[in-house]
C-alpha cells in the first residue's frame, strides 16, 4: 500500500475527530454527536485519499515537476510513521484494507491521547480550516453534507496556504496522534464538574442572546441551516481560546475525548 494513502487516512480521521468531538460535550457519547463524528470522518477519509495519488506518481518526473512543500512535509510524516516498530508490527502481513482500517483507528483514537499543547494546536488547525471558507461551505462541512470532492478541495487549500512553521506544527499533531495510539499513551479525562464549569464560563463570556442561540443550535445542529451550524462551531472555538488556562485545557480535552 502506498504511504501516501496512509498519510491521507490519518489526517482525515484526525480532522474528523477534532470537529466531531466538539459536539460530544453537548450530546454525550452517542446520538447526534457520534453520528456527526463518523459522518465527517468518513467523508474526509475518503476525499483526501484521491488528490495525492496522482502527485505520488510524479516521482519519476521530479526534475520537471519539483515536489511542493506540502508533498515534502507529507513524505517526512510518512517516513516517521513507517520507522516506528509499533507501526511495522501492527501492519505486518496485513492487507491493504486492513492497513486502511488500522490507520483510521490511529487518528480516531489517538487524538484523545494528545497532550494539552497538541490538543490546542489541533483545535487551532480545525478553526483555521473552517474560518477559511464561506459560511455556507463551513456549515455543510459541520453537518457532513458537503460532497467529498468539495471537502477535499477545502482542506487541501487551507493546508497549502499556511506558512512553514504552521504546516510543521500541524504535521506534528498528526504524527503525535498516530504515535500516541500506537504506543497506548494514557488518556486523561477531566472531571465532569470541571468541564461543566468551563463550558458555563465560555457561555458567560458571550452576550446572553448569543449564548442562548448557541445552546439551541448545538441541540439541533444537524437540522440547523448552514449559516447557524457554522456560526455555532466558529463561536465555540473563538471563545474557547479566550478562557483562562485551566478551564481552556479542561474543555478542550473534553471536546477531544471519545
Amino acid at each position: 500500500m502506498s504511504k501516501v494513502i496512509i498519510w491521507n487516512v490519518v489526517i482525515g480521521i484526525v480532522l474528523g475527530s477534532v470537529y466531531g468531538a466538539t459536539f460530544r460535550i453537548v450530546f454525550g457519547a452517542g446520538g447526534a454527536g457520534r453520528t456527526a463524528l463518523k459522518t465527517l470522518g468518513v467523508v474526509i477519509l475518503t476525499a483526501l485519499s484521491t488528490p495525492y495519488v496522482a502527485p505520488a506518481l510524479r516521482t519519476f518526473a521530479e526534475p520537471v515537476f519539483p515536489k511542493t512543500r506540502m508533498e515534502r512535509a507529507m513524505e517526512s510524516f510518512e517516513a516517521r510513521l513507517a520507522a516506528m516498530p509499533e507501526w511495522q508490527e501492527r501492519t505486518r502481513g496485513r492487507s491493504r484494507d486492513e492497513v486502511l482500517t488500522i490507520a483510521h483507528e490511529l487518528g480516531f483514537r489517538g487524538v484523545s491521547r494528545l497532550d494539552d499543547e497538541s490538543l490546542a494546536t489541533a483545535a487551532e488547525m480545525l478553526a483555521t480550516i473552517l474560518a477559511g471558507v464561506d459560511a455556507s461551505t463551513c456549515g455543510r462541512i459541520v453537518k457532513g453534507s458537503l460532497g467529498q470532492r468539495e471537502v477535499s478541495v477545502v482542506v487541501l487549500k487551507e493546508f497549502e496556504k499556511v506558512d512553514a512553521p504552521t504546516l510543521d506544527a500541524w504535521m506534528g499533531v498528526l504524527y503525535a496522534a498516530a504515535s500516541a495510539e500506537l504506543r497506548g499513551q494514557h488518556v486523561v479525562t477531566p472531571a465532569s464538574r470541571d468541564v461543566a464549569g468551563a463550558m458555563q464560563m465560555l457561555l458567560s463570556q458571550m452576550p446572553r442572546k448569543d449564548a442562548e442561540l448557541l445552546r439551541r443550535t448545538l441541540a439541533v445542529v444537524k437540522q440547523s441551516d448552514d449559516e447557524h451550524a457554522c456560526w455555532a462551531t466558529r463561536t465555540i472555538y473563538h471563545y474557547l481560546s479566550q478562557l483562562p488556562d485551566q478551564p481552556r485545557r479542561d474543555l478542550t480535552r473534553a471536546l477531544f475525548s471519545s
